[in-house]
């Protein structure tokens, strides 16, 4: 399940939610008991894994070669 952040609308109180797939996010009631919530958006986390990125990793040495020639 992934966790979402709300704001409650009427004391503004942040707090995170794990909600499944299935489950509507807006039924969301906050810990203070209201119902009046909003969801906030925010970029995802990115992580890269790996020694480089696509000049170092996927392009074949006689590529690189040909391309250093020029």
């Amino acid at each position: 399940m992934p966790t979402y952040e709300f704001i409650c609308k009427v004391c503004g109180s942040h707090f995170e939610k794990h909600i499944a797939f299935d489950q509507n996010a807006n039924q969301v009631i906050c810990p203070n008991g209201h119902k009046q919530t909003r969801k906030i958006y925010s970029a995802p986390e990115i992580i890269y894994k790996g020694s480089g990125f696509y000049t170092t990793d996927n392009r074949s040495k006689k590529t690189v070669a040909a391309k250093n020639t020029k």
